[in-house]
């Protein structure tokens, strides 16, 4: 009979800060989307909301494997969809393309540290998903002319050895 493969710490660790991470992003983006004019801007809020319900659902379903309780977490008591807009379609944009960074970082790094089968294929889809979100909000960004490309570079005529 072959012993059931627990949870490592670092893993418990990563899916709890996980699920409190999305049940926030999940609030933000019902938000976001109750107050975004811009089609194309509000699309991507609608497939980053999915992603997050996604891997809520996900990580509900490990919990329950794993009889772990499930965090609380943000609900729908923690936002106020009813509040007039603060902020700019632009800005909700660059808030997105910069919370995909941080989620993506947080995932590659909850991957790396993952030992169970499927807990490393879990990670694996959210990097996935991940990548999809910063690809997208970047490249609208860039179709908007809002991404601030970074300083580009002179070639060098030839190569030169520093002496002093």
């Amino acid at each position: 009979m072959q012993k059931k493969n627990r949870l490592t710490s670092p893993e418990m660790a990563n899916l709890w800060t996980h699920y409190i991470r999305e049940t926030l992003s999940v609030c933000v983006n019902k938000y976001m989307l109750h107050t975004i004019q811009d089609p194309e801007i509000h699309s991507l809020f609608q497939t980053a909301l999915h992603y997050s319900l996604k891997q809520i659902d996900a990580l509900k379903a490990l919990f329950k494997k794993e009889k772990f309780p499930i965090p609380k977490g943000f609900t729908e008591e923690d936002g106020n969809l009813e509040a007039s807009p603060l902020f700019t379609d632009v800005l909700c944009l660059k808030s997105l393309y910069m919370m995909s960074t941080h989620g993506h970082n947080e995932m590659s790094l909850s991957f790396t540290t993952s030992l169970r089968p499927d807990i490393v294929d879990f990670y694996y889809q959210c990097n996935l998903d991940a990548m999809e979100i910063y690809k997208k909000t970047k490249d609208l960004l860039v179709s908007k002319q809002l991404y601030q490309q970074p300083p580009t570079y002179i070639t060098p005529n030839k190569v030169e050895m520093i002496e002093h």
